[in-house]
């Protein structure tokens, strides 16, 4: 979907009440959303160009010296919210205030042609006004008030306008002007509602995609993508390979209803215990892979030591279910692999998990290349 990219809150407290999201959207849901206002350069020079040339014939006809202002006006707007899209990713200020005064622009343009009585061009303003609201809510409808605030402007400028040179139309056009906003406010929850929920999808099927529906934690898939992330730079990341010790045991006598809410308790105990910044994965069944940056041997073991004392404290999973289980480990630095796959350290946990698990339940061993393996 369009607007992946990052989104930056407007500096000033005025403008991001202005252009407020939401909050009680999830965040990931919510940045996406704000990325949409940022549109291809096309949509705006092409949108320019329209009030421009309306601008010029309206001249041309009226002979008004207001609509070349505004024609000069419009340009300036453009080269500036051109401007304001090369620094988007860093302030977004620029951008909402550039639509503003567009939007205040647009308004000012139609005021001029309507109070100049000329009909055609009345007509035609106003099929344009209405083909840029269509266009204020199909983009700004991620904000409520930013996207009506533009709408009403635009939409005001005619009202008052006609208003002022048809005053026997005011009741009715105050009526429509209350339907017109209502109906607005409609489209514009109606197509935020629709978005939201595309969204939505779209974010949870990536997550089942790259996470394990039992406990949460990233898959294999997902962990590959968290390990080419760590090792594009110069990192040469740790694996921990973990084999849980006895959970056949307890799967066997209590059956997989517990064997399932004993694997999430351990991946709540394994994420908490390995810290913010490791990645842990299950791999399948009762094994575990955790992705840590390079430590040395006595932090692996460390880590190693904490892991294996959390996953070993007793397990109340019902009231009348207590179990105990143990957890072995195989650790392989990333320093050890001649060449740094997932693969290529998986083999080398692999191995020292091995050695792990012959030296008895509840143990680690780190990888060395001297001998294969070394406690």
């Amino acid at each position: 979907m369009p607007g992946t990219s990052h989104y930056v809150a407007p500096r000033s407290a005025i403008l991001r009440w202005i252009v407020s999201i939401d909050p009680n959207l999830p965040p990931d849901v919510r940045t996406r959303l704000g990325a949409m206002f940022r549109s291809s350069p096309r949509f705006f020079v092409l949108a320019a160009v329209n009030s421009i040339a309306v601008l010029l014939v309206a001249f041309y006809r009226i002979g008004d010296p207001v609509l070349l202002a505004l024609v000069g006006m419009e340009v300036a707007l453009l080269a500036a919210r051109l401007g304001a899209l090369r620094v988007w990713s860093t302030r977004t200020d620029p951008f909402f205030v550039v639509g503003l005064a567009w939007a205040a622009n647009q308004a000012a343009a139609i005021m001029a042609i309507v109070l100049s009585r000329d009909i055609a061009m009345t007509v035609i303003v106003l099929a344009s006004s209405l083909a840029g609201i269509g266009g204020i809510i199909g983009r700004n409808f991620m904000a409520p008030r930013y996207a009506m605030a533009q709408v009403l402007m635009i939409d005001l400028s005619f009202k008052a306008s006609f208003g002022y040179l048809f005053p026997q139309f005011l009741p009715l056009i105050l009526c429509q002007g209350g339907m017109f906003v209502l109906l607005n406010k409609a489209m514009i929850k109606q197509h935020r509602r629709v978005t939201v929920r595309a969204i939505i999808a779209e974010i949870d099927s990536r997550n089942q995609a790259f996470h394990d529906p039992l406990t949460g934690l990233m898959n294999r898939r997902g962990f590959e993508g968290a390990f080419e992330r760590m090792t594009a730079g110069a990192a040469q990341p740790a694996l921990l390979y973990l084999d849980l010790d006895g959970f056949k045991q307890v799967n066997d006598r209590f059956g997989h209803h517990i064997g399932d809410l004993l694997l999430q308790e351990v991946g709540r105990r394994l994420t908490a215990a390995a810290g913010s910044d490791a990645t842990v994965c299950r791999l399948g069944g009762d094994e575990f892979l955790v992705l840590v940056e390079q430590g040395s041997p006595s932090t692996l073991g460390q880590l190693s030591q904490r892991l294996i004392a959390s996953i070993g404290m007793p397990y109340t999973i019902e009231p009348t279910v207590q179990v105990e289980i143990g957890v072995s480990i195989g650790v392989a630095p990333g320093c050890a692999a001649k060449e740094l796959t997932m693969t290529s350290l998986m083999i080398l946990a692999d191995t020292a998990l091995y050695a792990a698990k012959a030296a008895g339940k509840s143990q680690y061993v780190v990888y060395s290349e001297r001998d294969g393996s070394e406690k």
